[in-house]
């Protein structure tokens, strides 16, 4: 009887000490969201910046911590030059030099040291004040359809084009539409006061390419990045 007590002592202990010595299971980090923007306020005019001389001011971004985020890089968009550039930085908000009178664009990628996914903000655009405007150009034209290298199914009734634009001024007149298979695509249609044009003549098995002239009452002018899609 005794060492039936002391065999299950024995293994009372052995299965205690298991038990204890179990790797505490490691806490899931949960995938970053997506940033909400707070400043410069979108399709607006930024005049909150310190201004360092005629053509630099320091604006200041701002948006709110994002879910499950230890990190962020900010993509700004010189809509003038075509250039971006990245800022990695650990909190919501950064400094930065900016040209003055120029438009820009920008958004924020949320990020986790304990993620591999990342999540990206909405792209806003504004115009960093110059000196003395009392008109602003249009913001480029963004595309609306075709997305950006998408391929339709050939359609004997054609296809429609669309974009969305935006002006500080809120003084956009009209468009004109460059449309074609090369690259640097022809004038097409001029003087369009709406922002979609139906029934366009495709072929099948073919790429096309196509941008966007905006045009405000004041005279100035924009032009849109260079959209592709493929016809089937």
């Amino acid at each position: 009887m005794k060492k039936s007590l002391i065999a299950l002592l024995m293994i009372f202990t052995a299965f205690s000490c298991s038990k204890g010595g179990d790797a505490p299971k490691e806490e899931e980090v949960g995938s970053p969201e997506a940033a909400t923007l707070v400043f410069p306020l979108n399709n607006s005019e930024c005049i909150e910046g310190v201004v360092k001389s005629d053509t630099k001011s320091t604006v200041t971004f701002d948006w709110e911590d994002a879910l499950h985020a230890d990190r962020y890089e900010l993509k700004l968009k010189n809509l003038s030059t075509g250039v971006t550039t990245g800022h990695n930085i650990s909190k919501s908000e950064v400094a930065l030099d900016l040209d003055r009178g120029v438009a820009y664009s920008w958004y924020v990628i949320s990020r986790s040291q304990g993620s591999p996914e990342k999540a990206e903000s909405p792209v806003w655009k504004f115009y960093n004040a110059s000196v003395a405007s009392s008109s602003y150009a249009p913001f480029p034209a963004e595309v609306v359809a075709p997305i950006i290298n998408q391929e339709l199914a050939f359609s004997s009734e054609g296809i429609a084009l669309e974009w969305s634009g935006s002006d500080v001024d809120q003084d956009i007149v009209s468009y004109d539409l460059y449309f074609g298979e090369s690259d640097s695509p022809e004038l097409f249609k001029e003087n369009l006061t709406g922002s979609k044009l139906e029934n366009v003549e495709v072929k099948a098995a073919t790429n096309y390419y196509w941008k966007v002239k905006t045009k405000d009452a004041q005279g100035n002018i924009s032009y849109s990045d260079l959209f592709q899609f493929n016809v089937k």
